[in-house]
């Protein structure tokens, strides 16, 4: 039994590499010629195989073989060019999917995101709602790459995961990202930080992806990925705050304000090319009212997420003190 993993550098990814072999399966990781490895290099039944998803060639040579596909590559970011994210995003995925079919795989996993989701308004958030109104590139080409996947059910069996803001130890997304705005002052809520964050710890990714992978009842089947309470965007971000020192968040911007801002630093961007402190994106998914509901990832892959978000702050402030510790030495 053996499996390709695209993005098998990424955080997801790396994590997911040492789960699969962990569990006995060999590892075929698919990364590119600048990807730090380091991570893989000493994990048993994992062979390195250099390549691109824009590369058709590299991908049907990374395939042979391979019984099963985790599909993990993509652009993931909040702002940027749309051309960029959809030669990634789509026309990558569609490089996997073609390859996956020359190689008679026996299943595809694809990962998704919530984002691809009509997030609007105070409903709650099924695998079953319509596609949402997109302002990000990122959403909108994972949304066009998710519905190609469900068209290649008829060749093999497909699952698609939709997994919320990922965050854990190592993190270099969300996790670093807002720790480092946090350790500068520069964090602030909206609205007091009443909207919802859908979140989910890596482990609890992982978790759901193996468990995708072993089950026969999630074939095309499509699965949001959260962990099991809601938090507030205040709830959240506050713990990373306190971990970087500086105690609870003290700035709370009106909607408004952060509309307007969100207007000027994106046009300034769009200007100097540099990615703004608050996007279009960031401002939908800090500000949301829906609720979202995980029941049919329980009751058809038995996921039950493990980590508490209490015990992956935890965990995120022992990694904190840990590098820059280090840092200090």
């Amino acid at each position: 039994m053996k499996s390709l993993v695209t993005g098998a550098s990424g955080y997801i990814g790396k994590n997911l590499v040492k789960l699969l072999v962990k569990n006995g399966i060999e590892v075929r990781a698919f990364v590119r010629k600048t990807s730090n490895i380091k991570p893989l290099l000493n994990l048993k039944n994992v062979e390195i195989f250099y390549g691109d998803v824009t590369d058709t060639s590299s991908l049907e040579n990374a395939i042979k073989g391979c019984d099963y596909v985790f599909h993990l590559a993509a652009l993931v970011y909040d702002w940027g060019k749309y051309e960029k994210f959809y030669r990634v995003n789509y026309l990558g995925t569609e490089n996997v999917l073609k390859a996956a079919l020359k190689a008679n795989i026996k299943k595809f996993i694809h990962i998704s995101t919530l984002g691809v989701l009509d997030l609007r308004g105070k409903k709650i958030v099924r695998e079953d709602c319509p596609y949402g109104h997109f302002t990000s590139a990122y959403c909108k080409t994972k949304a066009k790459a998710e519905m190609l996947v469900k068209e290649y059910n008829k060749y093999f069996p497909v699952v698609i995961l939709r997994p919320g803001a990922v965050y854990g130890p190592e993190d270099p997304m969300c996790t670093l990202r807002t720790l480092n705005y946090a350790k500068r002052n520069l964090l602030f809520l909206i609205d007091k930080g009443k909207g919802i964050f859908p979140h989910v710890y890596i482990d609890n990714l992982n978790e759901a992806i193996f468990l995708a992978f072993q089950s026969d009842k999630a074939i095309n089947e499509t699965f949001n990925i959260l962990d099991d309470s809601l938090a507030t965007c205040h709830e959240f971000f506050n713990y990373f705050n306190k971990i970087a020192g500086k105690g609870e968040i003290k700035i709370s911007l009106p909607y408004s304000v952060a509309w307007s801002l969100a207007l000027i630093m994106d046009t300034i961007a769009k200007i100097t090319g540099i990615p703004p402190l608050l996007s279009w994106t960031s401002l939908e998914f800090l500000t949301l009212k829906c609720k979202f509901d995980i029941s049919k990832a329980k009751k058809l892959l038995g996921y039950n997420p493990r980590i508490s978000l209490e015990e992956g702050m935890k965990r995120v402030e022992s990694w904190w003190k840990r590098i820059n510790s280090r840092f200090d030495a």
